[in-house]
């Protein structure tokens, strides 16, 4: 899917204001189409550069698949549901390359705690983030440096190459990968996290990226199409909803429990 500039957005958008305002029809100069565009890049940026901060903050105490300890019996039983490291190859657009990147990064934490080889998937991950040109630190990840700290070097360096949009929308597929992994074993990993956690994954940090997403959404196609599969496969009609079905441990178990097909196909649809 062929990606727009955010700031070509930006530029299309302040001239379109200016020419709206007030109904004047006097065409703007370049000056004041510079002075608007800048004005809304500045307040865009601010926006998602809180939501980074809240969602990095918050990812301290969220959902770390790598940081759950199994007992010898639990390893015993071994994921099958995790993306294979071949598929890495037969990947063809960003959107699908950003997706596995993401899918892989969250699986190795998984691999990592059943004592399952990680050589082939820190492979693919190595090969897409260059594809892609994709800031992920697979020293730092390794290395057990502070969750929050990890995020905020990658979504700087993102920033610094001129496409933030990108941090967004590989942890937006991190997000849909974790609701994922909980489902295929609710009994086990609900069982391993705390209300704490669970609260901060599913509200706080999930409310970031989405966030995050929508504003984006305005000037950026890439994370448009995010939306539409998010209401495509939309569990919930509205944030009270939301609030309420993932309260506690309990509720948000039997929730997800409850859209297992869904969150499958809303996750298989990332790799489309």
């Amino acid at each position: 899917m062929k990606k727009i500039s955010i700031l070509i957005a930006f530029v299309m958008l302040a001239a379109l204001t200016m020419l709206s305002c007030n109904n004047k029809p006097k065409e703007p100069t370049q000056e004041e189409v510079q002075e608007m565009k800048q004005a809304l890049a500045d307040s865009v940026l601010a926006q998602i550069d809180a939501f980074a901060e809240e969602y990095s903050v918050a990812s301290e105490n969220g959902f770390i698949p790598m940081y759950i300890e199994l007992t010898e019996k639990e390893k015993q039983i071994k994921p099958d549901y995790l993306l294979d490291p071949s598929e890495a190859s037969k990947l063809v657009t960003k959107s699908q390359k950003v997706s596995a990147l993401s899918f892989y990064s969250v699986d190795m934490g998984v691999r990592k705690i059943y004592g399952m080889p990680t050589e082939e998937t820190k492979e693919a991950i190595a090969k897409l983030a260059m594809d892609i040109n994709y800031p992920f630190d697979m020293d730092q990840y390794e290395a057990g440096i502070p969750v929050s700290e990890r995020l905020r070097n990658e979504y700087e360096k993102c920033k610094e190459n001129g496409d933030a949009a990108c941090f967004w929308q590989f942890h937006y597929a991190v997000l849909i990968e974790l609701s994922y992994i909980l489902v295929q074993n609710p009994e086990l990993y609900y069982g391993k996290i705390s209300d704490e956690q669970s609260y901060s994954y599913h509200q706080i940090i999930w409310n970031a990226g989405i966030d995050a997403v929508q504003t984006l959404a305005k000037y950026d196609e890439e994370m448009a199409y995010l939306i539409e599969l998010r209401n495509k496969y939309s569990l919930t009609k509205s944030v009270e909803e939301r609030e309420r079905e993932y309260a506690t441990i309990s509720s948000s178990k039997q929730f997800s429990i409850d859209n297992k097909d869904k969150l499958i196909a809303r996750r298989n649809a990332m790799l489309q």
